[in-house]
């Protein structure tokens, strides 16, 4: 969305049509042979997230050095690394100290990482950055709200039984539906309001797409209706932007670098999270740590994320000043 034509730098065809494709495949075969094994939903939700979800966060560095370029600044590789190493650090302190207040922050930065990816390009006025909330907001609450016996579990998990968290999501669950449609309509109107401020041009075909994402979910398992938002929506269309950020830099004469090429360059950092979590897996079983692991790998997301939110909002605002 912006005041100009948005033209998709994949060609005519997004790939979340793919996407759509997937999850129609998946809700039909589900129809047909009842509830999905664990073992299709973890090899359907490993193959997304191998694919797409990891890569699209494995070009920060790539988005950074494009951004300081566009700043007239010099790069460095290993001080990037090591401030994306601190804020991990630092938030990971923080979930050992105040685990109900980082789930909290985790749960916030989510919200305004979809809702910046998903109401793109739009003017950087406080109504619209609302509305980005509320969008990201309504679709993290839509995904977690109708797989209440799945979500429960994990949040107690990740908040080691915490009292007033665990009070508040029963609550939630009671008044699920009354919650979103309410949701949804505030969402709505704030976008008419937003609109009527600031107009943009509005890709409606682009957001009946989310929204039949949104309804491919609804009718699957937790896991694959996470995946099919996070790595066949979400990562997707943050890689389609990423791509065309990163073209700023070709010179005029060389020729243009292909999105094949772009997600190649993603594969080295991709390869050792892929490698980073299997020697964790492996070592697991022969340590003599009582930690959940399941907590342990919802925490770890979230540390990787706030790092990676932090890049993806400076591209973004780039994208806006250039128009």
């Amino acid at each position: 969305m912006n005041k100009r034509t948005y033209h998709p730098v994949f060609g005519q065809i997004t790939p979340t049509y793919l996407s759509i494709a997937l999850g129609m495949v998946l809700v039909g075969w589900q129809a047909e042979v009842g509830t999905l094994s664990v073992t299709v939903q973890w090899i359907v939700f490993a193959s997304l997230l191998v694919s797409v979800g990891i890569p699209h966060g494995a070009l920060d560095h790539l988005i950074a050095r494009e951004t300081a370029s566009r700043a007239g600044k010099t790069f460095s590789l290993s001080w990037f690394v090591v401030r994306y190493l601190l804020i991990m650090i630092v938030y990971g302190t923080t979930w050992f100290l105040f685990p109900g207040l980082s789930l909290g922050l985790f749960l916030l930065m989510s919200i305004w990482h979809f809702g910046e990816t998903d109401i793109e390009r739009v003017p950087s006025t406080l109504i619209w950055s609302v509305v980005r909330l509320m969008v990201g907001g309504f679709v993290l609450a839509f995904i977690l709200l109708t797989h209440p016996t799945e979500v429960t579990p994990v949040l107690k998990h990740m908040t080691l039984n915490h009292l007033l968290i665990v009070s508040l999501w029963q609550t939630a669950l009671s008044h699920s539906w009354l919650l979103l449609w309410g949701w949804g309509l505030l969402t709505v109107c704030l976008f008419r309001i937003a609109f009527q401020q600031s107009p943009v041009i509005v890709d409606w075909l682009r957001l009946a797409r989310l929204a039949i994402i949104l309804a491919l979910g609804f009718a699957l398992p937790l896991l694959l209706a996470f995946g099919l938002y996070f790595s066949g929506w979400h990562a997707l269309n943050s890689f389609q932007m990423t791509y065309g950020y990163l073209q700023h830099s070709r010179r005029p004469k060389q020729p243009v670098v292909t999105a094949g090429q772009i997600w190649m360059n993603s594969l080295p950092l991709t390869a050792i999270a892929l490698a980073f979590c299997s020697a964790l897996a492996w070592w697991w079983p022969y340590s003599t740590l009582v930690e959940d692991p399941l907590r342990l790998f919802f925490v770890f997301l979230s540390l990787i994320t706030l790092p990676h939110l932090c890049v993806l909002h400076i591209m973004n605002n780039q994208l806006k000043a250039t128009g």
